[in-house]
């Protein structure tokens, strides 16, 4: 008996040591898109799985996936390769490491035309998992999406539900109305005057760090020790160097297509039909995220497979946060369901 359990024991420290042992590899690519304009993907995952099951991630409004997700120290692409996941990022256009439309290349900004909105992003989506997925040789993929990201998830797994496993819908929206005290910042200065989303607007938004700081501070002001100043400070410093060729210092260039998106969600007036969700899904926020749909779960009507998981002392920006291992587990679970 002795002799068996230290045998397990050997066997165990093994394992143990190749999976520490292996290295996570980063690979890049280019991907044609109509227009002249140019996606750009990003994969990691662990040198010793070849052909893991594939995940793609997708961004909120406020950051490019390619930075969003792979934090130095707060990597959600590192967490999952390290579980053995083929894992992909997306630029969209005029995001991060992607081209940019003609709009998005000119200062001042063009008015009246906005870039990416979520119905654009669906089509950009699909040319980056067809690519994915003939990359890999793999028929299908997982998608998490966070805040408008899990939006363009949704509406991609109706669209083309064949080619999605599971749904993670992280800090995601629907159909909801932001609380009064905050509605002054993210409804009132994109409203018209008869309370529509304005036709006046420019193409983008030249957004520094310390505003994208101050609406995470927001959240926090409950309990500050929910994220650490190393990871702020982490964030803030991707963050500035998301956008190549910014029209500010410390600041990016934000698309206003998705603002419009979340401005009608935040009004109650959602941009998809939910009741053609069929996918298995995970619908997963912080009970201190202050965008999130928290009625989200109960609005999934046709999807058979489901879970909701509401993290404690957790905000809209929980993977920077001392939840995020939890974070990485809960998913990682549901996608080997």
């Amino acid at each position: 008996m002795r002799s068996y359990k230290l045998l397990c024991v050997g066997i165990a420290s093994i394992l143990l040591s190749n999976v520490y042992a292996a290295t996570i590899v980063s690979n890049e690519y280019n991907v044609p898109y109509s227009g002249g304009q140019t996606l750009h993907l990003k994969e990691k995952r662990l040198s010793t799985i070849l052909s893991g099951k594939v995940i793609v991630l997708i961004n909120p409004l406020s950051i490019p996936a390619l930075s969003a997700f792979d934090v130095p120290g707060y990597s959600l692409m590192d967490a999952l390769a390290a579980k053995g996941y083929d894992v992909w990022g997306i630029d969209f256009t005029g995001e991060g490491s992607a081209s940019y439309p003609p709009s998005m290349s000119i200062s001042p900004a063009p008015q009246g035309v906005y870039p990416l909105e979520a119905k654009d992003a669906v089509k950009e989506l699909k040319d980056g998992v067809d690519y994915i997925v003939k990359k890999t040789g793999k028929k299908s993929v997982d998608l998490l999406g966070w805040s408008w990201g899990s939006v363009v998830a949704a509406m991609y797994s109706i669209q083309h539900p064949k080619q999605v496993n599971h749904l993670v819908l992280y800090g995601s929206m629907y159909s909801s109305k932001l609380a009064e005290s905050i509605q002054p910042i993210f409804i009132k200065p994109f409203e018209s005057p008869i309370g529509v989303f304005s036709q006046n607007l420019p193409a983008y938004q030249n957004i520094p760090w310390k505003v994208i700081n101050t609406h995470w501070n927001m959240m926090l002001e409950s309990n500050p020790t929910i994220a650490s100043e190393s990871a702020i400070n982490a964030v803030g410093k991707i963050y500035v160097n998301a956008d190549p060729k910014p029209v500010m210092p410390t600041s990016l260039r934000r698309p206003m297509g998705p603002m419009k998106d979340l401005f009608a969600i935040w009004n109650a007036q959602p941009i998809y039909d939910i009741n053609k969700l069929t996918t298995p899904t995970l619908v997963i926020y912080g009970d201190q995220d202050l965008f999130a749909d928290h009625e989200l779960y109960s609005k999934l009507a046709n999807v058979k497979t489901k879970q909701e998981i509401v993290l404690k002392e957790a905000t809209h920006w929980l993977i920077y946060e001392k939840a995020r291992a939890e974070f990485v587990d809960d998913v990682a679970e549901f996608l080997n369901k």
